[in-house]
């Protein structure tokens, strides 16, 4: 695989769905921090929103009637408007009901926005917690927070979004940037080759 220079690119290591649902699945979200900590989470896996765009989204960027999400200065300091799916909005209703008065969507106990850091460190402790692991190589890793990323682009395309549509949920300045994904579990592309040539 080549990236626009020419130069080889490592693919984007992502989790089964099996494994992505027990690590969303390890918060107790009967507290305070777990239903929090979940939310995070979900924007990562089912809006495919970077870290710091989770820590940065304003109360005002989620829509939920109109079930939007306007991601402002985004990477690269550009704005995009990525589409909420049924799941996320249901719980964001749920965290809205407990949530404090912030400016900020996700934001910690006492209202102020939560650091990056804190989801970064959070996020393997789940992991750990859960028994979710990638493999890289010849290591065994805990996945991050752009594990996460990864794994909602993935699933996109297996889920027949085009890659222009998944790129534009991304935010991607290149659409080689977003291609390589079709590759991360390349076995929607070998069905699609058997059906081709049962036809």
């Amino acid at each position: 695989m080549f990236n626009q220079n020419g130069r080889g690119f490592k693919l984007p290591k992502v989790l089964s769905r099996q494994d992505v649902a027990k690590l969303l699945n390890a918060p107790d979200v009967n507290t305070f921090c777990g239903l929090r900590d979940k939310i995070a989470m979900l924007f990562m896996y089912r809006a495919g929103l970077r870290v710091s765009e989770v820590c940065n989204l304003t109360v005002d960027d989620v829509d939920m009637e109109k079930g939007f999400i306007f991601v402002q200065s985004g990477k690269g300091d550009k704005d995009r408007v990525v589409p909420m799916d049924p799941e996320l909005s249901e719980w964001c209703r749920k965290w809205i009901a407990v949530r404090p008065v912030s400016d900020y969507f996700i934001c910690t106990q006492k209202g102020t926005r939560v650091l990056e850091r804190f989801f970064k460190k959070v996020v393997p402790r789940y992991a750990k917690q859960a028994g979710v692991y990638i493999r890289d190589g010849k290591e065994k890793k805990t996945p991050s927070c752009h594990t996460l990323r990864h794994c909602c682009l993935t699933e996109l395309i297996e889920d027949g979004f085009t890659i222009q549509e998944a790129q534009a949920i991304a935010g991607h300045s290149s659409i080689i940037t977003t291609a390589k994904y079709l590759w991360a579990r390349p076995e929607a592309l070998a069905r699609k080759m058997r059906e081709r040539g049962a036809s």
